[in-house]
């Protein structure tokens, strides 16, 4: 990715960069772990990053419970 990532709530880091007719998105969690995916568009990107990061911090949670 040309852009340094972008801080998000969560401890997540966002990273978008132009790919051609459409756009790269990189979510990196605080442990490390790399999500990433196309857009047509920046802020569909940062719509899809959003989603990822809330799957990734909803299976976090599932896998720190104990039943």
């Amino acid at each position: 990715m040309d852009e340094s990532p972008t801080p998000t709530a969560g401890g997540f880091r966002l990273s978008l960069a132009a790919a051609g007719e459409a756009w790269s998105w990189r979510l990196t969690t605080p442990e490390g772990g790399r999500l990433g995916g196309l857009a047509p568009d920046p802020s569909a990107a940062c719509r899809s990053a959003a989603f990822a990061a809330a799957v990734a911090a909803a299976l976090d949670r599932a896998r720190s419970r104990r039943i």
